[in-house]
């Protein structure tokens, strides 16, 4: 596949959200090393910032100011850049991404996966507008479990290892507040703590479906499950967030991924920006965002 300038963009900015996970039974690990998942994932408008510019002429370059983050092999919006080209079989003329971080690290909200997908997004607009959603996702698949998901973004059913994605229909519209505390959880250690115990899970996610179907954002939040939240230490501070934003109103709220971010759900902004502004005098990357 041959990539042509012509009446291209040298530039484009892709945003890259965060995702939660409003449902998440881990299954029994395969052969592959893998688990089989069962998810709800759902975007959430706090973005990292992505531009990529084509054919600067010096291979793959990744800016970051983050210091805490790899600039090579290791970071997975450079080693996106690396399998699309590997993929397409486009010539790499030179690309600059320069990524400014908002999201919070080692959270489960997906920051590593949503830049990923952005670098896949924004590479297929300036070298392959043909190339379909479909293709980009599957070059994520071989990235990271979360990929997939990120590079569709909305609300879908994830199964698998992250690999198969369904649209469903969008989460009526709400506000997240996202409470990331000073804690780091292992995600292979979390995993391995389901194994050991016998936790693994088996849920089709039917009823979250259906009430998404049907628009029931109570319903929704309700049926929020996490199977990592089984995993921890009762005396977490995970769950005294948990506990508080429910006290400030939130109609739901659990763990996110493997953690350690926290998540609530409130059916309008005024409440969760209050409960947000409450919260972050105590955590100070707190943050208070829309479903998109």
């Amino acid at each position: 596949m041959l990539h042509s300038l012509e009446n291209a963009p040298l530039s484009v900015h892709e945003l890259a959200p965060a995702k939660v996970n409003l449902l998440l039974s881990v299954g029994k690990k395969r052969r592959d090393g893998y688990h089989d998942l069962v998810s709800v994932m759902q975007t959430v408008g706090l973005y990292d910032r992505l531009t990529l510019t084509s054919d600067t002429g010096e291979g793959i370059e990744l800016a970051c100011r983050n210091s805490g983050l790899p600039t090579g092999k290791g970071n997975l919006a450079y080693d996106a850049a690396v399998k699309f080209f590997s993929c397409t079989g486009i010539e790499n003329t030179g690309v600059r991404i320069d990524l400014e971080k908002q999201l919070p690290m080692q959270a489960g909200l997906g920051g590593g996966s949503a830049d990923a997908a952005a670098v896949l997004r924004g590479l297929g607009r300036l070298y392959a507008p043909s190339l379909g959603t479909a293709a980009l996702e599957r070059m994520g698949a071989a990235l990271g479990s979360d990929v997939p998901f990120c590079v569709r973004g909305g609300t879908a059913l994830v199964l698998g290892r992250g690999e198969h994605v369904e649209s469903l229909p969008p989460l009526p519209s709400c506000y997240f507040v996202l409470v990331k505390p000073p804690l780091a959880f292992s995600t292979g250690n979390m995993y391995g703590r389901i194994d050991s115990r016998g936790l693994c899970e088996a849920t089709s996610g039917a009823e979250m479906t259906a009430a998404l179907e049907r628009g029931d954002l109570s319903a929704v939040c309700r049926l929020m499950d996490n199977t990592f939240e089984r995993v921890i230490d009762p005396e977490c501070e995970v769950f005294a967030i948990r506990r508080r934003l429910t006290e400030l109103g939130a109609l739901g709220a659990m763990l996110s991924g493997s953690g350690s971010a926290v998540f609530g759900i409130f059916k309008n902004e005024a409440p969760a920006r209050l409960a947000a502004d409450t919260l972050r005098a105590f955590y100070p990357e707190t943050f208070c965002a829309p479903s998109v």
